[in-house]
């Protein structure tokens, strides 16, 4: 029987649910505007087609199971769901328990039972954020003894309460609030500011957080982003062990990823464009299930 089990971002990755190309936009009058940042790249470039989200998810697999991870697909959500490209938000794993989280958008709320038949085959703890709370797994970051919850535009400070009420005994909790967008940033969950590495290192958008706890000024090594390379998510790789990761193949991340590269990481760059486009990566387009 297979079991949960994530202690943190970077530990070998073995089974991860991966985002579902297929079903993209079945109805467009659904569809979910994410943040200002995604009205204007509407605007500009109009949403990816079913086929390009497919395609990219396509190479996205193929390099997972080359590095020997086993990959899950969700099953095909009701059909209120329109977009699981980024099946990361829809749940987390916290040690060995499973979190349901709470979606901000009605769009998403249903998005889970796409995972019930996969989630039904794993062993260990389930557990269900309540009802009038938002608590998104973008905003999770489970790191060692540390978890760092985004507070901000999909997760609000009664969510991080909670995780502190369930797991506080066992975790030290930091709510990290992100700033909004009356002070000039955008940012939709940590994992677009926030990012740490398996050999001490973080990836980090300094100006996107409005506070910075202690444990990340201090635990880690920084590699600052800017705004551009913030906001084509050069923070959103995935790592697969301590020293390998996958990043996104991008001009815009190409400084970030060569920084990564002279730190000592082997940085795989995958062509990864229609996703990024809804609002998310490769950290944003998985949902590791057991690392170790």
């Amino acid at each position: 029987m297979r079991h949960f089990h994530i202690a943190d971002e970077f530990a070998p990755l073995r089974h991860v649910v991966m985002g579902r190309g297929a079903g993209y936009h079945r109805d467009g009058a659904r569809v979910e505007v994410v943040n200002e940042t995604h009205r204007h790249t509407l605007a500009r470039h109009g949403h990816p087609t079913e086929a390009q989200v497919v395609a990219e998810f396509t190479t996205f697999r193929t390099a997972l199971e080359g590095s020997g991870v086993t990959v899950h697909i969700p099953d095909l959500a009701p059909e209120t769901v329109q977009d699981q490209t980024c099946p990361r938000d829809i749940g987390f794993v916290i040690g060995d328990t499973f979190v349901t989280a709470a979606m901000r958008n009605a769009s998403r709320t249903e998005e889970i039972r796409g995972l019930d038949r996969l989630l039904a085959s794993f062993t260990g703890p389930r557990l269900s954020v309540p009802g009038g709370l938002t608590l998104e797994g973008g905003d999770v970051i489970v790191a060692g003894p540390d978890i760092f919850v985004g507070v901000g535009q999909r997760s609000d400070p009664e969510g991080a309460a909670f995780l502190r009420r369930e797991f506080g005994d066992i975790y030290s909790v930091h709510p990290v609030p992100t700033r909004p967008l009356s002070q000039g940033e955008d940012v939709l969950h940590l994992d677009c500011a926030f990012q740490p590495l398996g050999l001490g290192h973080a990836l980090i958008y300094p100006a996107g957080l409005d506070t910075i706890p202690a444990a990340m000024r201090h635990h880690y090594d920084w590699i600052e982003v800017t705004r551009d390379e913030a906001a084509a998510l050069s923070t959103n790789v995935l790592s697969l062990a301590p020293d390998h990761l996958v990043a996104r193949d991008h001009p815009a991340c190409a400084r970030v990823n060569a920084a990564l590269r002279a730190a000592g990481y082997r940085v795989d760059e995958l062509p990864f464009n229609a996703v990024p486009s809804t609002g998310g990566a490769f950290r944003c387009a998985t949902l590791p299930l057991a690392r170790g």
